[in-house]
C-alpha cells in the first residue's frame, strides 16, 4: 500500500513538519528545493489530504501561479483525489468495488464541493479500468 510519504519519496520530494500553532497554513509546496511543508498539527487524515494536494503543484510553474491559480489548484485537487482513491481502494477486493459508496468516501475525506464529487467518480472509474 502506497502512504502520502512513500509517495513523496517515490517523486523524490521532500517531506517536512512545521509547527502550526497560531498559523493558517496548512502546507505548501517549494518548487526551488522540492520539498513539502506540512503543520504537524493536522489530523493524519488533513495530513494526507494536504500532502497530495501539494504533490499536485509539483509541475506548476511559480511564475504563473497568480494567472493560474485556479486551474492549479483544481489541478493539486485532483491528484489529491487520485492519490485518496488509490490508497482508499487497494484495501478493496476487486470482485466487492460495485459497493464502493462515493458518498462515504466524500465524507470521510471532508470533500465538499460537487467539483470535489465529480472529480471522485471520473477518479474512481479511471483507477477501476
Amino acid at each position: 500500500m502506497m502512504s502520502a510519504e512513500s509517495t513523496c519519496t517515490q517523486q523524490g520530494v521532500e517531506l517536512y513538519y512545521f509547527d502550526g500553532r497560531g498559523s493558517t497554513l496548512k502546507g505548501t509546496y517549494n518548487k526551488p528545493s522540492n520539498l513539502i511543508i506540512v503543520d504537524s498539527y493536522l489530523d493524519d487524515i488533513e495530513k494526507k489530504k494536504v500532502i497530495y494536494h501539494e504533490l499536485g503543484h509539483k509541475d506548476h510553474n511559480p511564475a504563473n501561479y497568480d494567472r493560474c491559480r485556479e486551474q492549479y489548484e483544481a489541478q493539486a485537487d485532483r491528484n489529491m483525489i487520485y492519490h485518496l482513491l488509490k490508497e482508499e481502494l487497494s484495501y478493496w477486493d476487486k470482485d466487492e468495488l460495485e459497493n464502493f459508496n462515493y458518498i462515504n468516501f466524500l465524507q470521510k475525506y471532508n470533500l465538499k464541493t460537487t467539483i470535489n464529487e465529480s472529480m471522485v467518480k471520473e477518479e474512481f472509474f479511471n483507477l477501476i479500468d
